[in-house]
């Protein structure tokens, strides 16, 4: 009887229980048996599978890091592992959401994931507006690429960024993400749908969560993971006083603060509410902060 043969692999499909992983050594996908502990994987996990008489077994998963947990309301579910970085995409049209876009930020700053905003369709005629939007964002020191899937302008950029890592698109239902990733991986032919010209948003097209290959092999190359659009990204069970650490402009201020576990909700002593007094942080910014503090208090996300 020959010996069993093992392999190293990326998750990079999930199907139920079944998974299919990317071989390290010859760059294949085939398609694994679970773990026997029924552990539920997720894109991006690094895992060992055993090759025997009875097929492919995944008999091994390594230590998670950095990953991008989606918040539900019975937990939270595991969109990726060991992500190099999160790119946020907005459009012109849909336009902008800073709150969808603070909400993202916050989970990846968790992580210790690197974030990149993407405006996407800016052919459009209200490409102005969807930059002033974004400008808060920029002054923070968040890279923003602007993109234009249909006429293919910035896709190289963006290309070259996801070449090496683990690179995870997400963002709001309708913003071009699919289309992104046709320009980016000629032949993925991933379904693209359109914004519903009565209500503005945008349409589901991406249902599972897809993974694509650049640049050189995996590992060595890059892997970019397009996940299923949201209209909302909630942060249930999320730490109250971390949140604010995901606020970058709000971060520096935080530590003047007279108690260790302020909320920044106007307590005595409130080094972010002196800020904003200032001038040194936008009341907009606050705001939003106070929003989504409020949203997940109130166990809404």
């Amino acid at each position: 009887m020959s010996a069993a043969r093992r392999f190293e692999g990326t998750v990079v499909e999930v199907h139920g229980m079944r998974a299919t992983v990317l071989r390290h050594d010859d760059g294949t996908r085939v398609r694994c048996r679970p773990l026997r502990d029924r552990t539920q994987l997720a894109v991006g996990d690094r895992v060992e599978v055993t090759d025997d008489r009875h097929g492919l077994e995944i008999t091994a998963l390594a230590p998670r890091e950095r990953c991008l947990w989606r918040p539900v309301e019975r937990g939270r579910l595991l969109m990726a592992a060991h992500v190099d970085r999160l790119v946020v995409v907005c459009a012109v049209e849909p336009p902008p959401r800073p709150g969808l876009l603070d909400r993202f930020i916050i989970a990846a700053d968790a992580e210790d994931i690197d974030v990149v905003l993407v405006l996407n369709k800016v052919d459009l005629p209200e490409v102005d507006a969807a930059r002033e939007l974004l400008g808060p964002y920029r002054a923070m020191d968040y890279p923003v690429l602007e993109t234009s899937a249909h006429a293919g302008g910035g896709v190289e950029a963006l290309r070259e960024l996801a070449r090496e890592g683990l690179t995870v698109l997400a963002g709001h239902s309708g913003v071009g993400k699919s289309s992104l990733l046709n320009a980016l991986v000629p032949g993925s032919a991933l379904a693209v749908g359109e914004v519903n010209a009565t209500t503005g948003r945008g349409r589901h097209t991406t249902s599972v969560t897809t993974c694509q290959s650049l640049g050189a092999a995996w590992p060595e190359g890059g892997l970019l993971v397009d996940t299923p659009g949201v209209r909302a990204f909630g942060l249930y069970g999320f730490e109250l006083t971390r949140i604010a650490h995901g606020f970058r402009d709000l971060r520096p201020h935080v530590g003047a603060c007279r108690f260790r576990d302020c909320l920044h909700e106007g307590e005595p002593g409130c080094g972010v509410a002196d800020a904003v007094a200032r001038g040194a942080v936008a009341a907009e910014r606050h705001e939003s902060y106070l929003r989504i503090l409020g949203s997940v208090r109130r166990g809404e996300g």
